[in-house]
């Protein structure tokens, strides 16, 4: 029995033992455990020294000056032969007005026409002897029905003929002048090199390969630009569109005539005859034709497919190469010799083509003189005819005889001729041209719209007085830069260079109390209505209190910074984070200057791995 209680004894003794062990573990590793379960931060020490500010802004790039077109009169608007980005000049026509109804000249003429008539009527119901003026009035009559009759067997040439006949004329003058330096360099290549001596079969079968690998490359060439260029139109077309039927219309119409030379480009060696089944079809017709990524891609695609025929070129060339025996002249002396023939051919087509469009103009440029003249007959007889009638009447009223009626149908008749005059002026093939060299911005006015009268039609900008782009920062920042100072563009990616200078600063209208408008100068390649995002420096400063940017935080009671105070303890140091509230005063993109109760000797917390407040034991990093 006694053995059985010392043994129950000594369990107790054995479980004191652990307890007192595990407790005293606990007590000296109770920080390192604890410190596990903290937040740890990493801090830094307050500093001092200089902060360089800056002023970040995104703008619209404009030109420094533009030039509206306006309507002088309201017409209905035949045609807008130019897009946004064209470029134009002095004298290019930008809008083409409808021609003047025919029924409404002919209905004022017959209206004047009337009151003419019983005018003559009036003047030779009176009796009297006036047979000098009454003869003057008959022959001016006869001349004016006369002239009359033979204007009007004449066809009028409405001012879009003509310039669609100039621009065709222009278009294949550019065409035989490319061509034919074309013609002139391959002859020049041709007398610099020796015919070779040996016209071998084996030479002319690779020197005639070179010339079709040759014909197939600049046909593809060719094309790839014509499509590129229909490609940057379409774009044009896209960005601008509103929605509108009209603008949907010029997007279908541009997206078929690519979409036909894409079938093109695919049509010519190495791919005869069909279009490859990797390439996805084009939608075609006009009815709601989409513009979008897929279709650019498809473009870049097929265009990559012409590749292939610049190494079958280079091959060619090779085999002609190989083909020479030593000695036996330039090897390329038969390719030149084809290509100038071919060459020669091509500008004999653009030559007829060109005397083609040349007769055209000339023809219609003809026909518009002759009714000119005709229609300024007309005018000169019923000049005199109203001439002759107003020295008659003047007679009379001078005699006192029917003197008010008369007055009041000249009156009548000057406000009728008058009203047709303006008819006339605003009639056949009126249209705006340009009165500046620029490149065109905006265009408010389309196919079937009525132009107002003063409505702004369209806007050029003026590329030779530069370009610019602004934006509105607080007043206060304002006061930390300086016209002059150079910016920074930091989303500028092309190849040449640009450069931005502040060359004004002034009152921002929504916000005048509160802001201002920082005025930029661009020098350099840009294109208007691209985003510029602007960065320009304050005017540096030296700071006595400086904290890295991730340790300001703000709250409902304003901007504040934790910094971590030490507390000793019987385990050791523990980190406390504790609120100073602080004032910034400047900032650049690593730290900010501030006021208030922080000193060199405080660490600011800049990060933590977990949410921390005011008051929160934290642990800071190693290292």
């Amino acid at each position: 029995m006694a053995e059985q209680k010392v043994k129950k004894r000594g369990w107790v003794k054995d479980a004191a033992i652990i307890f007192l062990a595990v407790m005293l573990v606990l007590t000296f590793f109770s920080n390192t455990i604890m410190n596990h379960s903290l937040p740890e931060v990493a801090a830094q020490y307050v500093q001092s020294g200089a902060i360089n500010a800056k002023i970040r802004g995104t703008g619209t790039v404009t030109a420094n000056e533009s030039f509206e077109v306006k309507s002088e009169q309201s017409r209905e608007v035949l045609s807008v032969p130019v897009q946004v980005g064209d470029e134009v000049k002095v004298g290019d026509t930008l809008v083409l007005y409808s021609d003047a109804e025919s029924t409404q000249l002919k209905e004022a003429e017959a209206a004047l026409d009337a009151l003419v008539l019983a005018y003559q009527q009036a003047l030779l119901d009176n009796s009297g002897n006036y047979t000098k003026e009454n003869r003057a009035i008959q022959t001016a009559q006869l001349a004016y029905d006369k002239a009359k009759a033979k204007r009007d067997t004449l066809t009028p040439v409405s001012v879009a003929d003509i310039v669609s006949a100039k621009a065709n004329l222009n278009r294949a003058k550019n065409e035989y002048n490319t061509q034919n330096a074309i013609v002139t360099n391959l002859e020049n290549q041709l007398n610099g090199l020796n015919a070779p001596t040996d016209n071998s079969s084996a030479i002319t079968t690779a020197s005639n390969a070179v010339t079709v690998a040759q014909t197939n490359y600049d046909a593809a060439m060719l094309v790839y630009k014509t499509g590129y260029d229909n490609l940057t139109k379409c774009a044009t077309a896209w960005k601008n569109d509103t929605g509108s039927e009209a603008a949907q219309k010029t997007i279908a119409v541009c997206m078929d005539a690519l979409y036909q030379k894409y079938v093109e480009l695919l049509k010519i060696t190495p791919f005869p005859g069909t279009v490859p089944s990797d390439i996805p079809a084009f939608p075609t017709g006009t009815n709601a034709v989409k513009f979008d990524k897929a279709t650019v891609s498809a473009m870049v695609t097929a265009y990559e497919k012409v590749n292939p025929l610049e190494d079958a070129l280079q091959t060619a060339k090779d085999a002609l190469s190989s083909a020479y025996p030593s000695g036996s002249g330039d090897y390329n002396y038969y390719t030149v010799k084809n290509q100038l023939a071919a060459a020669k051919t091509t500008l004999a087509t653009y030559q007829n083509t060109k005397e083609n469009y040349d007769a055209i103009l000339t023809e219609l440029t003809t026909r518009d003189t002759e009714y000119e003249a005709a229609d300024t007959a007309v005018t000169s007889a019923q000049n005199t005819l109203q001439t002759a009638m107003d020295t008659l009447a003047d007679k009379k009223i001078a005699d006192g005889k029917a003197g008010l009626s008369l007055a009041n149908q000249r009156k009548q008749i000057a406000e009728k001729t008058e009203a047709l005059q303006k008819l006339q002026a605003g009639g056949e093939g009126a249209s705006v041209e340009s009165k500046v060299n620029g490149k065109v911005a905006t265009i408010n006015v389309s196919a079937g719209k009525t132009a107002e009268a003063d409505a702004v039609l369209m806007v050029i900008e003026v590329p030779d007085m530069g370009y610019g782009v602004s934006f509105s920062v607080t007043t206060e920042q304002s006061k930390k830069v300086a016209v002059g100072d150079p910016a920074e563009i930091t989303n500028y990616y092309s190849d040449g260079e640009l450069t931005a200078t502040l060359v004004g600063i002034k009152s921002d209208p929504k916000n005048p109390g509160t802001n201002k408008i920082l005025n930029f100068k661009l020098q350099g390649e840009v294109e208007s209505g691209s985003q510029l995002a602007i960065s320009i420096g304050e005017r540096g400063g030296s700071y006595d209190t400086i904290v890295p940017n991730s340790s300001i935080r703000s709250d409902n009671n304003g901007k504040f910074v934790l910094i971590v105070l030490a507390k000793n303890s019987p385990l050791g140091n523990r980190y406390i984070a504790q609120r100073i509230d602080v004032k910034v005063i400047a900032s650049d993109d690593v730290n900010t200057a501030v006021s208030g109760g922080l000193t060199t000797s405080d660490m600011v917390i800049t990060t933590s791995t977990k949410p921390i407040e005011p008051g929160t034991q934290v642990r800071l990093a190693d290292g």
